[in-house]
């Protein structure tokens, strides 16, 4: 038997106005019947954590070895393969993706699905700023290996049609009377310089770097450990940035988001914690899954309002009105996301969300747009709030309307995405 959940990973939460953001992994959601899917109750890393975060798994530390396996080397070369017969550069092979999915694939059972908690734990743990990559799973009986390859190899192929794969990492768990394998195709578009995971109380450090695949107009914004979020300086028009993170708002963990624009908006390159005072969490989150939301689109939005709601009185910010016709304009930008399956702030046809918001006979002072493309409302929700550029737009003061668009997409692997756009003003 052999069954694979397929292309989890092709979503994208992203804000526009003054903050942005990229893949956040979205993870295939349940089959129909929208029963709650948990992880195992826990997942402790099968080797030490990163003492930095580093851009190349080559300077990564000496954090030890994946099992050898041979579905791993056919795996990664078949992504090699492929980017060759394209005339791409070929993937790497990253060690730390490597023990990620490894502690990923020993923690699957039945048709257990990761929870983004979970993935982005395990890529802080080894050291890896990137958002959570692509993700390919796959659970067979033992002995088909050969299968196992072949299918990964299609999923890979639709991958590349969209995403610039730099690095690759396999996890296989061949315990038990089933195989699981897990797959993470992982894009680069920034050089991070290392950056300690951990800081001493009062202390600071720089993150600095440059973005490549000719992303420009850097910019470092910060999640602080009480829910503030902070614009630095030090980012410019060319691909250079640098900034100074400062444990300046007490012990805990503070969330740092590189950003960058090309021709799609601004887009998240880089978002990873940095603890300041604390030590980083030694296992991953416990009792977290995916559900597929079975609310209708009309309801999904009902309930993303709520949220919205919710989240702006914990900061002790005045609620937000539904505003009718910015919700309509929210829901056309995403039944054009949902009917050329992409999620960028810039369409091709209709371009940004203030010539959307003027075009509907708007005259907005201000605009901040969130995008992305979820399995539920609140999967949509704690996406943005997760994301110091996104949670920035949502707790704006300034922000007193907001509309909100939810667009049922194709359905795929069993499961039907929401393409979601909201616009604050």
């Amino acid at each position: 038997m052999l069954t694979l959940a397929g292309n989890l990973a092709l979503a994208a939460l992203a804000a526009c106005a003054t903050y942005t953001s990229n893949p956040v992994a979205t993870i295939a959601a349940p089959a129909p019947d929208a029963r709650q899917q948990h992880v195992p109750a826990l997942i402790v890393p099968s080797a030490r954590g990163a003492a930095l975060y580093t851009a190349s798994a080559r300077a990564a530390d000496k954090l030890g070895a994946a099992p050898a396996d041979p579905l791993r080397a056919a795996i990664l070369e078949e992504a090699r393969a492929q980017a060759r017969r394209r005339g791409a550069a070929p993937p790497e092979g990253d060690l730390r993706l490597d023990l990620a999915m490894t502690d990923l694939a020993r923690g699957l059972r039945g048709d257990d699905l990761p929870a983004l908690e979970v993935v982005d734990f395990l890529l802080a743990h080894y050291g890896i700023v990137e958002p959570s990559p692509h993700l390919l799973l796959g659970r067979a009986t033992p002995g088909a290996d050969d299968t196992v390859r072949q299918q990964i190899a299609g999923q890979i192929a639709e991958v590349a049609k969209v995403a610039q794969i730099a690095r690759v990492g396999v996890g296989v768990d061949r315990a038990g009377d089933q195989m699981y394998v897990v797959v993470a195709l992982q894009e680069q578009n920034v050089e991070v310089d290392p950056v300690p995971r951990r800081i001493a109380a009062g202390g600071s450090a720089v993150v600095s770097g440059k973005l490549t695949h000719s992303y420009a107009d850097p910019r470092v914004v910060v999640t602080g450990p009480r829910g503030a979020v902070k614009r630095l300086d030090g980012g410019g028009r060319g691909p250079g940035f640098r900034s100074e993170i400062r444990c300046d708002a007490g012990p805990g963990r503070y969330q740092i988001e590189v950003t960058g624009v090309n021709q799609a908006g601004t887009v998240v390159l880089a978002n990873f914690p940095v603890y300041c005072g604390v030590a980083p969490p030694a296992e991953a989150p416990r009792n977290t899954g995916v559900r597929q939301g079975t609310l209708a689109p009309a309801d999904a939005e009902k309930r993303m309002l709520a949220l919205v709601n919710r989240d702006r009185a914990a900061a002790g910010l005045r609620p937000l009105a539904l505003d009718d016709k910015l919700s309509d304009v929210a829901r056309a930008h995403s039944r054009d996301m949902a009917a050329n399956e992409y999620v960028a702030h810039v369409s091709p046809t209709t371009g940004t969300a203030l010539d959307r918001a003027r075009h509907a006979g708007l005259a907005p002072a201000l605009i901040f747009e969130n995008v992305g493309r979820a399995y539920s409302a609140d999967q949509a929700e704690t996406g943005f709030m997760s994301s110091p550029g996104h949670r920035g737009n949502i707790l704006d003061p300034r922000a007193t309307r907001i509309g909100i668009g939810i667009v049922a997409g194709k359905p795929a692997t069993g499961t039907t995405p929401l393409y979601v756009t909201q616009l604050l003003m």
